[in-house]
């Protein structure tokens, strides 16, 4: 399953995801948006959001840092991590 996450390098909320998402040792595929207004536009039609980060488990939107989060205390997280394809 590929992970994807669009991030700012400012952003305080990515570099928690960064740390999470390394913390549970998974390979992800980071996206800028600073100053590409043409990948921002890709993330907001991607999530219908226009904050980061915004992380992507395969086609499932997990939302933000905090809704990544919250997966990962209820361990629903665990549940997505272990599925074949999303």
């Amino acid at each position: 399953m590929k992970i994807v996450m669009y991030s700012s390098l400012l952003c305080p909320y990515c570099s928690a995801a960064k740390v999470l998402l390394s913390k549970l040792k998974l390979q992800y595929e980071e996206i800028l948006i600073d100053n590409k207004p043409e990948v921002k536009e890709q993330m907001i039609k991607k999530s219908k959001r226009q904050t980061v980060p915004q992380i992507f488990f395969g086609t499932k939107h997990i939302g933000g840092y905090d809704d990544f989060e919250e997966k990962y205390k209820n361990g629903e997280i665990f549940k997505l991590i272990n599925e074949k394809e999303i």
